[in-house]
């Protein structure tokens, strides 16, 4: 099975995929690209349809690698897809873009919460890291780097002080659709699951790789290295510097009582911690490096994978989708039970990803993202306009 030409299309984002408007000279797209969207919707549902807690056991510490980290990879990967949209368009086109499928999965996220899942969404928060992207788009390489080390330090010093001084924000129910005005912005910028103080470092840094040449074998070897290296390094360091200088977060992250800048030292997994959040963006590096290095030596192997990546957006919201509407068949207790449970649901969603793929070039939902600033841009171009001149 040969996989369609890939000259024509382009995809930045959550996998939404980009028609050439304008005949011009494009290299082939990074299947890598997709095959990590891929893994990150893997890790999410793992995450989903696995036992809470996750068992004391070998089986568990081995599936509950994603714990922490594929959330991470969805947030990378929107800024190495917003740094990419920006090449070769002019600067209103390109935050065009972003802002217009911000405004767009604002409410879709804030609606899937609302459902009857138990499922944390990303994508209301995804939503105000693509305005962040567009804010910030313009910025050389070298001061991307630097927000995001500032973000990195910075946001979690802001986001134990607020919690310090008022705890009674982070004990919420998260922000549904119906919701006041301020208590959805409180949630996304500071309280929530994925809150925008903290979880702008992944964001920056992948805005940062994304204006690195990701097609050259050495940045990519740098990338897996690097990042493996972070990935394990952080959880020694904070079991070191907590037996050392003090108590390491216990309990749910959003608990008031677990305040206290000791909590800096912690690594657990949403913990909005520095040292998490380092290892965390350390192995959602690897594993892009490392899915733009099989990518490129297995196209034909992992062409199912890039496939099911070009329509994430599409697998993550019908897995939600599921959930809501039989939790009891997909949620398991046991390690065992979610493996065979994943398994399952990811070939399916692998198939039917491929098959489209073969058939159509946009998934349902990705489809449906772009539609808005694809009319945009028409209408623009039929009243005379030039997005090339826009800088």
């Amino acid at each position: 099975m040969r996989p369609p030409d890939s000259r024509s299309f382009r995809w930045y984002g959550i996998g939404v995929m980009e028609t050439a408007k304008h005949p011009r000279p494009r290299r082939a797209r990074l299947g890598g690209l997709d095959a990590a969207r891929a893994l990150a919707v893997l890790g999410m549902v793992m995450a989903h349809f696995g036992p809470t807690p996750m068992p004391e056991s070998l089986g568990g510490d081995v599936y509950g690698v994603v714990l922490g980290r594929a959330s991470i990879l969805f947030a990378l990967l929107a800024g190495v897809g917003g740094a990419l949209l920006s090449r070769g368009r002019s600067g209103w086109r390109a935050r065009g873009r972003l802002v217009v499928r911000g405004a767009l999965l604002l409410p879709i996220g804030l609606w899937l919460q609302g459902l009857d899942h138990g499922v944390l969404v990303i994508l209301q928060y995804y939503a105000v890291y693509f305005l962040l992207a567009a804010l910030v788009l313009g910025l050389s390489s070298r001061w991307l780097f630097v927000c995001a080390a500032a973000a990195f330090v910075l946001g979690p010093l802001v986001y134990v002080a607020i919690r310090d001084v008022s705890p009674e924000w982070f004990v919420e129910d998260p922000a549904t659709l119906g919701d006041p005005f301020g208590n959805i912005v409180g949630d996304i910028l500071l309280s929530g699951a994925y809150p925008l103080v903290t979880w702008s470092a992944p964001l920056l840094f992948g805005m940062w790789l994304g204006s690195r040449n990701l097609r050259a074998v050495s940045t990519r070897l740098w990338m897996l290295w690097i990042g493996l290296a972070a990935a394990l390094a952080a959880p020694y360091v904070s079991n070191a510097l907590v037996a050392r200088y003090g108590e390491t977060l216990v309990g749910p992250p959003r608990n008031p009582e677990n305040a206290g800048l000791s909590n800096l030292l912690s690594a657990d997994a949403h913990s909005q911690m520095p040292l998490w959040m380092l290892g965390a963006v350390g192995a959602a590096t690897a594993t892009l490096a490392a899915a733009l290095l099989i990518a490129d030596l297995l196209p034909k192997i992992t062409w199912p994978l890039v496939a099911t990546g070009q329509l994430a957006l599409t697998v993550y919201v019908g897995h939600l989708i599921l959930l809501h509407a039989n939790e009891e068949l997909l949620r398991r207790e046991t390690v065992p039970e979610a493996t065979f449970t994943v398994a399952a649901f990811m070939l399916s969603a692998i198939l039917v990803c491929t098959l489209w793929r073969l058939v159509l070039p946009r998934g349902p939902l990705e489809a449906a993202l772009s539609a808005p600033w694809w009319a945009v841009e028409r209408l623009f171009r039929a009243k005379g306009g030039n997005p090339k001149s826009e800088s």
